[in-house]
C-alpha cells in the first residue's frame, strides 16, 4: 500500500519542481542586468532543482549559467562568447570553465 502512496507523491513533486523551474526561468529572463546577485541566486536555485529532482532546465537557459560558479553568464560582463566554425563557445571569465555548444542551420 505505502508504494502506491510513494509513487502519486513522486509524481507530485517532480510537477512542483517543474513548476519551480519555470518560475526561476521567468526570474532569469526578466531580470534587471544590473541586479546581478537576483539572477545569480535564480540560477544557483535552478541547479540545486534540477539536480535533486532530476528535472531538466530548458536548452536556452541551460546555456546561460555556468554549472561550475553557478552564476548567470552575461556576454560582456562575466562570458566572453565567440563563433567559431558552427560552435558557440562561451567562457565563463570568472571560474575559465568553457561551454561549447553546436550551431545549426534551420531550414525556412
Amino acid at each position: 500500500m505505502a508504494g502506491r502512496r510513494k509513487g502519486r507523491d513522486a509524481v507530485s513533486r517532480r510537477k512542483r519542481a517543474e513548476k519551480a523551474v519555470d518560475h526561476l526561468a521567468t526570474l532569469i529572463d526578466g531580470s534587471n542586468p544590473s541586479n546581478q546577485t537576483l539572477g545569480d541566486s535564480a540560477a544557483r536555485d535552478i541547479l540545486r532543482t534540477t539536480k535533486r529532482h532530476g528535472v531538466s532546465a530548458p536548452a536556452e537557459l541551460r546555456s546561460k549559467i555556468c554549472r561550475t560558479c553557478q552564476q548567470i553568464l552575461v556576454p560582456g560582463r562575466n562570458a566572453r562568447v565567440r563563433i567559431e566554425s558552427r560552435v558557440r563557445i562561451t567562457t565563463c571569465l570568472d571560474c575559465d570553465r568553457v561551454i561549447r555548444t553546436r550551431l545549426t542551420v534551420e531550414d525556412e
